[in-house]
């Protein structure tokens, strides 16, 4: 467990040392009861595919089930320049034990529309629980922030 969890910091580290954007995102939504979180994503500049981003994802929430949270990355393919993002991302939560987590995502950036960049998301996922963890449906509504580095 101490490996895993050092190999996700350092993960962490790099990734946000090599960022070009970071958002912040207050959520709400369901995981086994309703939760409000709060979900930070950056985009990792040192692993960027030819198409698309690679954003590695920290959700943390707190509601009905207690405290949850997860560590995926996710890939988001544009939609035109629209400022839409749709993709999916995979992962492991914690919510009463690990859980594998595969998820969906759209997000769109009002920044064109606002003068400043108002991030609106949505994503639907499944988390498959391990030793006594629950099998739920996760899903959320999120507004944030995207900083530019």
């Amino acid at each position: 467990m101490k490996k895993a969890l050092m190999a996700i910091i350092f993960l962490v580290a790099l990734t946000a040392y090599a960022s070009g954007n970071f958002s912040v995102s207050g959520s709400v939504g369901y995981a086994g009861g309703v939760v409000g979180g709060l979900e930070a994503t950056w985009d990792c500049q040192v692993f960027q595919p030819a198409k698309g981003r690679l954003r590695p994802t920290v959700d943390l929430e707190y509601g009905a089930g207690g405290v949850q949270g997860a560590f995926l990355m996710r890939h988001l393919f544009p939609i035109g320049k629209t400022g839409l993002g749709l993709g999916g991302g995979v992962g492991v939560r914690y919510h009463a034990g690990a859980q594998a987590y595969l998820r969906g995502d759209a997000m769109y950036r009002m920044d064109r529309y606002l003068g400043f960049p108002l991030v609106l998301g949505a994503d639907v996922g499944y988390a498959y629980g391990f030793g006594g963890a629950p099998q739920e449906v996760v899903a959320h509504l999120k507004v944030g922030y995207c900083f530019e580095f």
